[in-house]
């Protein structure tokens, strides 16, 4: 799949900056987003890397906007790794959850504003950004574009991100656009199928439960069959997070020598 990485309009007041970090668990690269008329905030700089932070800046200049201020969705290293580099180039606020942001924060634009939504889940201090007059939601890693998102404890929470999930459906957004892949314009669908992803992979976990594999990495192995060895890592993780939220549910009764 073609995917533009330069500087690109997706919206009348949003604008896309893919940083050059393609990796499976990244898909096509961190998406930075540039969002206003005329002053504009940064949301998600992405990794290190000197190329994406130089055509951050040059967009900037291209587009003839003022930065306001960086926007974090959660700090993990394809999304934060480049905002020192960034900041000393533009001397702007970071904020962040716990840091100037809150659920229920308010950011103000010169074209609207943007909610801030704590969506647990993926990391512990993840928020997506909700702009309700034009129903669009900047999701972060709550759902990509393509692919999967990983949940890994403890940080990851499998029971809050499946509520992340749904409480973004509630909103009932026109458009998402996600930390890596491109936009979706059928954002109802999409939130549906990562929750019904989620679900089935616990039905798989219980499955598997019932024939008598005990720890995390056999389950794993069992749903997994069918995948090279080098995804099992991740999987165990995951079948961990599920095991997790099923023990905190009282779901393991009769399982009391599961490994998780």
């Amino acid at each position: 799949m073609t995917f533009e990485r330069a500087l690109t309009q997706i919206d009348p007041y949003v604008w896309r900056i893919v940083a050059d970090n393609p990796s499976p668990m990244t898909g096509p690269g961190t998406n930075t987003y540039l969002v206003g008329r005329e002053r504009v905030v940064i949301i998600d700089p992405g990794p290190n890397l000197a190329g994406h932070l130089a055509e951050i800046v040059a967009a900037l200049d291209t587009l003839r906007v003022t930065p306001e201020a960086i926007i974090l969705t959660h700090p993990h290293p394809d999304h934060d790794g480049g905002i020192e580099a960034l900041r000393q180039e533009i001397p702007v606020p970071l904020l962040k959850f716990g840091q100037g942001l809150d659920d229920h924060s308010l950011i103000s634009l010169d074209c609207g504003a943007l909610l801030v939504r704590h969506t647990p889940g993926h990391i512990h201090d993840h928020i997506s950004l909700w702009w309700a007059e034009p129903g669009l939601l900047f999701a972060g890693d709550l759902v990509a574009g393509q692919g999967t998102i990983v949940v890994i404890p403890p940080d990851g929470d499998m029971a809050d991100y499946l509520d992340s999930l749904r409480a973004m459906q509630a909103l009932a957004p026109t458009r998402i656009f996600p930390g890596h892949g491109p936009a979706s314009d059928t954002p109802h669908a999409l939130l549906q199928t990562y929750i019904d992803h989620r679900l089935a992979r616990e039905q798989q976990v219980l499955h598997w439960l019932a024939q008598g594999r005990t720890t995390a990495a056999a389950i794993a192995a069992a749903i997994y069959a069918d995948q090279p060895p080098q995804v099992l890592p991740i999987a165990t993780l995951q079948v961990e997070a599920h095991l997790i939220k099923l023990r905190r549910e009282g779901r393991l009764a009769g399982s009391e020598g599961i490994e998780s």
